[in-house]
């Protein structure tokens, strides 16, 4: 018998993505995998990179994601989270990581700042 948990589809999220558009390179060095790809949207906890790469990584993975979005150029410890083959991922920064400092998150305020209001 399987527990309840939330309905698929859920909102996991504990962080406002924003959409934006930016490059990024997610390095996952126990499989040897490199990929390239375009970030999609982004939060304090994490981000989505686009790519058509069939991707094989499994979930929890650990990863470096370095990515540039409005001259921010950023490199960050992750953890897949989500793998859509011939779309992209969704990853979950490492809270832990120290390169998330001021300038990270002075830009998502900025991108906070400039999102339109819920409704």
């Amino acid at each position: 018998m399987t527990e309840p948990h939330e309905p698929n589809g859920a909102e996991r999220r504990r962080h406002a993505r924003f959409p934006c558009e930016g490059f990024a390179e997610v390095i996952a060095f126990h499989t040897q995998i490199v990929f390239r790809g375009k970030i999609r949207d982004i939060s304090r906890s994490g981000c989505f990179v686009e790519t058509r790469a069939r991707l094989s990584l499994p979930r929890l993975t650990e990863v470096e994601v370095r990515f540039t979005i409005a001259g921010l150029r950023q490199s960050v410890l992750a953890r897949v989270m989500d793998v859509r083959p011939g779309k992209g991922a969704g990853f979950e920064f490492l809270a832990a990581d120290p390169r998330l400092g001021q300038a990270f998150l002075g830009f998502l305020d900025r991108m906070s700042a400039q999102a339109p209001a819920a409704p």
